[in-house]
């Protein structure tokens, strides 16, 4: 790992209370505009309150959210001003409370429900999945035919089997390539249950029954496990979604087109640029790797600080004559798209010739992209907002700062309940994942109260809201409307 660079210089604070200039949020109301203005009554900070929590922020807080004084006077601030959470923060201790949670969750006496709980979601997957494959099949020969202008497309089978496929990648594949289950799933470091990330769709046979999908399983370890979660915010993130829509921020077209464009990327995004990105960063660490040992290892994936996209890597074919980048590409999408658009089609065709070929293909293509936009509103949401920060400086794993860059670069969303859970692909706990990436769901279930509540008491931002209006940030924040905050400026 990386040498740490700490970003913190606080002095100690009493644990007991919160911090000086300390803020309750819990994103329960509408979201604020960094650029723009948070709201408060600046003669009454000492006492404003806070729809976002249980208690008032005294000591000069400012409550940011749905915020108003005694007489009902507003007035405009700066959201930079609320930086003042950060005078007098007890990172140490808060952090230590953090730890001691861990510690908790993470012991034996769980591990036997953690499994049983990701078993009854792998099953509810295959039961979407097979449950909308059993509609597509079986409704019209039951006379239940959809309008003619769908030409035998079905979007209620489409709908099942797209949240299956989005909960295998946002639910089982990631909890399980992220290590959540290692320590259920061996024992004296013999790996025992399929549901270790050693074990856990590597090869082309465990991808196909472990989790298939537009991503290579170990490109995206590589992309996401290591890069995106250890470097959260930083430079050096890959899903830094102000660095990748960088073009769009500053180019001249018109906001109408921009946000056009975030719909578009919503509705193919996994195969236009997460495989492919994931690819790049596969390749990059395998020519640094190589590099280190005195070798060579070809990298076909050059775009710089930008995202690879099938639009580079077909650009780089067509205008270069560079082919490395379009076969590796073409070789990670085989068996998704085989399965997808090849074999299922051809089950169609042999129970009913050619027109229920053509419908079941195009129930597929309608489930990928009902997948693509379902997953796009679940993920790239979670770490972009103008009160989300990021990071121009390095930190250490697992350290304090680490912990708390985790809390204030990350958003929740409504919590609780395993299918409120299960439709939100349990990216909804994700402050709580990004500081303790290797357990379970239903560790997390559990624990978000409590994190909740010491970051409360120390007074560090939580930001939870609504997956709808952190949708309205992302897009504001792809298109340039508004932007994040960023920690080394003090905000």
């Amino acid at each position: 790992m990386r040498a740490a660079t700490s970003t913190f210089s606080t002095p100690t604070a009493s644990r007991a209370q919160p911090a000086r200039g300390a803020r309750s949020v819990n994103r329960a109301a509408r979201p604020v505009r960094a650029t723009a203005t948070a709201i408060a009554r600046r003669g009454a900070l000492g006492s404003v309150s806070s729809t976002r929590g249980s208690r008032a922020c005294g000591n000069g807080a400012i409550a940011i959210d749905g915020v108003a004084s005694g007489s009902g006077s507003f007035e405009k601030m700066t959201y930079n001003e609320t930086g003042k959470w950060r005078e007098g923060l007890d990172l140490a201790g808060w952090a230590a409370e953090m730890r001691a949670i861990e510690k908790e969750y993470k012991s034996p006496q769980h591990f036997e429900e953690d499994v049983k709980h990701l078993e009854k979601i792998l099953s509810w997957a295959n039961l979407c999945y097979f449950g909308g494959l059993g509609l597509l099949a079986a409704m019209p020969a039951m006379g239940l035919n959809m309008p003619g202008w769908l030409n035998g497309m079905n979007p209620i089978a489409a709908f099942f089997m797209s949240v299956a496929i989005c909960a295998r990648w946002t639910m089982v594949g990631h909890h399980t390539c992220h290590g959540g289950y290692n320590a259920a799933q061996s024992t004296n470091g013999e790996v025992t249950g399929r549901f270790h990330r050693r074990k856990f769709a590597r090869g082309l046979w465990r991808r196909c029954t472990d989790w298939m999908d537009w991503m290579l399983p170990e490109a995206w370890d590589v992309e996401h496990n290591h890069l995106h979660h250890y470097q959260l915010g930083e430079d050096a993130d890959p899903d830094l979604v102000e660095r990748n829509m960088r073009p769009t921020r500053e180019g001249k077209s018109p906001m109408v087109l921009r946000y056009a464009q975030v719909a578009g990327l919503a509705l193919v995004w996994k195969w236009f640029y997460y495989a492919p990105n994931t690819l790049k960063e596969l390749f990059a660490r395998k020519e640094r790797e190589a590099t280190k040992a005195g070798a060579e290892a070809p990298n076909p994936f050059k775009t710089g600080s930008l995202p690879s996209t099938v639009l580079t890597v077909a650009s780089g074919a067509v205008t270069k004559g560079q082919f490395g980048a379009l076969w590796e590409t073409v070789k990670c999408f085989a068996p998704y798209a085989t399965w997808s658009f090849g074999i299922l089609p051809a089950i169609g065709y042999a129970i009913g010739g050619q027109s229920v070929a053509l419908a079941w293909f195009m129930t597929s293509v309608l489930a990928d992209v009902m997948t693509n936009v379902h997953s796009f509103i679940i993920i790239a949401t979670n770490h972009v907002g103008d009160d989300i920060y990021r990071f121009e400086t390095e930190t250490k794993p697992r350290s304090d700062d680490f912990y708390l860059r985790a809390v204030i670069g990350s958003a929740n969303f409504r919590t609780g309940g395993d299918v409120n859970d299960f439709m939100h692909g349990w990216l909804n706990y994700q402050i709580e994942h990004h500081m303790f990436p290797d357990m379970s769901m239903r560790a997390y279930q559990n624990m978000q109260p409590r994190v909740k509540a010491v970051c409360e008491k120390y007074g560090v931002p939580y930001v939870q809201e609504s997956v709808w209006k952190r949708f309205v940030q992302l897009a504001d924040v792809m298109v340039g409307k508004r932007s994040m905050l960023v920690w080394e400026r003090g905000d």
